[in-house]
């Protein structure tokens, strides 16, 4: 009779169970251990290193970090009222900054205060306090713009300064219209892209027609403004498209398309007025479009 192994006290069912939840002890310890070493190599850096990462990222690409950096301008003590175009060059200043200052001045711009400076178009913070320290004012100058007398019949002072600049409306450009009291950044632009659509002025009445203005403002601006010599982009009506055509703001599609049915029925426009036949066409707007007009 054969002896049975003391090995064996477990039955077989058992060994495999105590085998499982050895293995099952050891795969959790595993991934714990795992999971620390994990955590622990992927922690923040410390500040130090990320210093270090920093300064390589800034020399790696200096024109993006320099860009912020206010520009240092070299400012001497000056009088804002009697400055010069070539002085404010001197102090670093942009071109257009400084036509910016000086149309200020000749439009009849005045500064009683060093805060009134924060009323030019371009300035900035920085240029602000860069530039306020130097700022002289003398009170002469103070009490003579106190005293200057308004003009009659009108709602703004006008001084004789003021008087003597006076803009092209179809050659100023957006910087110079602002330069005139009242004609913000917005006017500025629309009084352009209007002058643009319509192919330059013929009238200043035409401002009216500019979004946005108001009677008041087109009274008050008109006095510093003018039109010479007067070449509008002009609109042949023997050659031009619907589309060409209805891109000007007096006509809209519906009379393009007259415009050239005429043209057809006619076979060729041999004068101006007979684009008067279409019933489309009101006297009012015949007459504003006729100086666009060409054969």
């Amino acid at each position: 009779m054969k002896r049975k192994n003391k090995s064996s006290f477990l039955p077989k069912r058992q060994k495999l169970g105590v085998f499982l939840l050895i293995g099952i002890g050891l795969g959790v310890v595993g991934t714990i251990i795992t999971f620390v070493l994990y955590n622990h190599q992927t922690s923040v850096l410390p500040l130090k290193d990320n210093e270090i990462i920093m300064k390589q990222t800034i020399s790696q690409s200096p024109k993006e970090y320099n860009s912020t950096k206010p520009k240092q301008l070299n400012f001497q003590s000056f009088n804002p009222n009697t400055i010069t175009k070539a002085e404010l060059l001197n102090f670093g200043l942009t071109q257009k900054q400084a036509d910016n200052f000086v149309n200020y001045l000749k439009a009849g711009g005045k500064f009683k205060t060093k805060e009134d400076l924060r009323k030019l178009y371009f300035m900035t913070e920085d240029i602000y306090n860069q530039m306020s320290p130097y700022i002289n004012i003398p009170k002469q100058t103070i009490r003579q713009s106190s005293n200057q007398q308004p003009a009659k019949e009108n709602n703004y002072s006008q001084t004789s300064t003021t008087q003597s600049l006076i803009f092209d409306l179809n050659q100023a450009d957006t910087l110079d219209l602002q330069a005139i009291r009242g004609i913000g950044t917005s006017y500025s632009k629309r009084i352009v892209k209007y002058r643009t659509l319509l192919g330059g002025y013929v009238s200043l009445e035409q401002l009216k027609e500019v979004f946005g203005m108001t009677d008041e403002l087109y009274q008050k601006i008109i006095p510093f403004l003018k039109i010479e010599n007067p070449n509008p982009k002009k609109l042949n009506i023997n050659t031009f498209s619907i589309k060409e055509l209805s891109a000007h703001p007096y006509i809209d599609f519906y009379l393009a398309k007259a415009i050239i049915k005429l043209r057809y029925d006619l076979k060729s426009y041999t004068s101006l007025q007979q684009v008067r036949q279409i019933h489309l066409l009101d006297q009012a707007t015949y007459e504003k479009l006729l100086p666009y007009l060409e054969l």
